[in-house]
């Protein structure tokens, strides 16, 4: 994927792309149907992630979503950690479930850089790719969760009552499907209304994501 060339601004790549026949999307080419398709997510672009993934951290920087919410604002847009990704897959999930509760109860989008889901990205992705914590590879879950906490502003109990609500069950239980997806090519996977994800080769620019989304959606 090469993340568009190393995240050359957005402004300046649009004028230079050579048109994307978005009409001539192919099953197989561009995207692929998902064996099991994540429900009840229409109208929807999902991230499928990972706090140790290279090329997800270069997504959050340039906050991909965000830029695709500009030109797509009617649809909704959302981050699925992997839990079987890292050391922490599970305490992660656990974190980002929180952020994504506390982010619909404030009404913030995801995208939003004052959203708990982006501070919580943030503060794993510095700490893993600046500062090389790796939090004794798997021996002191209790210094990840510090970092998402820290991140959010809130306590370990916080989180712990969280963990016992339906909200929290029904967004970890979400979060399952992600698991499937990054088989199929890794990290990051951008699947649209559950059902489609798009192949990294046809992401070429961001222009190109954009015009498969707009097109899957309309499938």
């Amino acid at each position: 994927m090469k993340i568009f060339s190393k995240i050359v601004k957005f402004s300046t790549i649009t004028v230079f792309l050579v048109a994307f026949n978005a009409n001539a999307l192919t099953e197989g080419k561009e995207y692929i149907v998902l064996n099991s398709p994540i429900p009840n997510v229409p109208n929807s672009v999902i991230e499928v992630f990972s706090y140790r993934c290279t090329h997800c951290y270069d997504h959050h920087k340039f906050n991909t979503l965000e830029k695709i919410k500009e030109k797509l604002p009617n649809l909704n847009y959302s981050f699925y950690p992997v839990r079987s990704m890292g050391d922490y897959g599970k305490q992660a999930n656990e974190i980002f479930a929180f952020a994504s509760f506390k982010d619909k109860e404030k009404n913030i989008d995801q995208t939003d850089k004052n959203s708990f889901t982006y501070k919580v990205s943030d503060a794993y992705f510095n700490a893993y790719f600046k500062k090389k914590e790796r939090w004794g590879n798997g021996k002191n879950p209790e210094a990840f969760y510090e970092v998402g906490l820290k991140a959010m502003n809130v306590s370990k109990n916080d989180l712990e009552n969280f963990l016992k609500t339906d909200e929290a069950n029904q967004i970890l239980k979400s979060y399952e499907y992600a698991n499937d997806i990054s088989k199929n090519y890794g990290t990051p996977g951008f699947v649209v209304n559950g059902k489609y994800q798009i192949k990294p080769q046809a992401i070429t620019s961001p222009q190109a994501l954009i015009k498969a989304i707009e097109e899957l959606n309309k499938l």
